[in-house]
C-alpha cells in the first residue's frame, strides 16, 4: 500500500522538495560586461600609440581628449584649423587610439596614461566601436555599452578628481538608419542620465550638427557616415567651445 502524507506535513514536505531542487540546480555566474573589462591590444603600432600617449601627457595639459579614431584623425595635416582655433590655448594632448572600444580605453587608463597629471577637463567619445558587428565578435547593448562609458568616466574621477568630464553623446552612423546607429542612440538616452549621479560629468550630445533636415548623416561633414572630416572637426569644437571653457575657468 502506498505511503500517504498526513495533512500536517503537507508543507514540511513541500519545503525539503524545494530546497532539494534548489540544492542540485547549476546556478549561473553572473554575466560579465565585456564593454567593462580591461582589454590591451596585442598589437605593436597600438602599444606603440599608447607608449607616445604617455610621453606626450608629460606636458601635464589642461585639456586631454579621450577616445578612438574620430579623436585620433585630429592629428591629420588638414586638422591644423582645429588646433589653432580651438586647442592649442589649453595644451591639450589627444588621447585617441583608432579602432578603441570602451574596453581598450579602460586598459589604457588603467596603465599608466593618467599618472602625474592634473588637466582641467577630460572630452570623452566614446562606444561607437562596441556596436560595430563588421570588424568585431562582440555587440555591446546599450545598457552594457553605457556601463562600460559609466567605468570610464568612474576611473577618470578616481585617477583625476579634480577634472571635469565632458561626456559627448555617440555621434549618428550610417547613410540609412540601420542597428548600429539605433543601440547608438540608445545608449545616448543612458548617458545622459550620467550628471545625476555625478556631478563631476556633464553630458553633450551635437549629434544634430551632423545630420541633414532628412535626418541623414551629413556626407559633406562625415564623408565614411562615421568619422568627421576637417569641416566636420572644426564644427565639433565650436560646438563644445562654450562648454570646455566653461568647464576650463570653473
Amino acid at each position: 500500500m502506498a505511503n500517504k502524507i498526513k495533512p500536517g506535513h503537507i508543507l514540511p514536505f513541500l519545503l525539503i522538495c524545494l530546497l532539494t531542487s534548489c540544492s542540485s540546480a547549476k546556478l549561473d555566474p553572473p554575466k560579465e560586461n565585456p564593454a567593462a573589462q580591461s582589454v590591451q591590444l596585442d598589437a605593436e603600432w597600438w602599444n606603440k600609440r599608447h607608449e607616445t600617449i604617455k610621453s606626450r601627457l608629460k606636458s601635464n595639459p589642461e585639456l586631454i581628449l579621450v577616445g578612438n579614431s574620430i579623436f585620433h584623425t585630429l592629428e591629420k595635416e588638414d586638422r591644423k584649423e582645429v588646433w589653432t582655433k580651438y586647442l592649442d590655448r589649453y595644451r591639450t594632448v589627444d588621447m585617441g587610439i583608432s579602432g578603441d572600444r570602451t574596453e581598450n580605453v579602460i586598459w589604457r587608463i588603467e596603465n599608466g596614461t593618467l599618472e602625474g597629471i592634473n588637466p582641467k577637463v577630460a572630452v570623452v567619445l566614446i562606444g561607437t566601436n562596441n556596436t560595430d558587428g563588421n570588424h568585431y565578435l562582440n555587440i555591446s547593448t546599450p545598457e552594457e555599452l553605457a556601463n562600460g562609458i559609466y567605468k570610464i568616466c568612474s576611473l577618470l574621477n578616481q585617477k583625476l578628481p579634480n577634472t571635469e568630464i565632458l561626456l559627448m553623446g555617440i555621434l549618428p552612423y550610417g547613410y540609412k538608419p540601420n542597428h548600429r546607429d539605433n543601440i547608438n542612440k540608445a545608449t545616448n538616452k543612458l548617458l545622459s542620465s550620467f550628471p545625476k549621479k555625478n556631478s563631476k560629468i556633464h553630458y553633450i550630445d551635437i549629434s544634430s550638427e551632423y545630420v541633414d533636415e532628412n535626418g541623414k548623416v551629413n556626407k559633406e561633414l562625415m564623408p565614411d557616415y562615421l568619422h568627421p572630416n576637417a569641416e566636420g572637426h572644426l564644427l565639433m569644437f565650436k560646438a563644445l567651445d562654450a562648454d570646455i571653457q566653461k568647464l576650463i575657468t570653473e
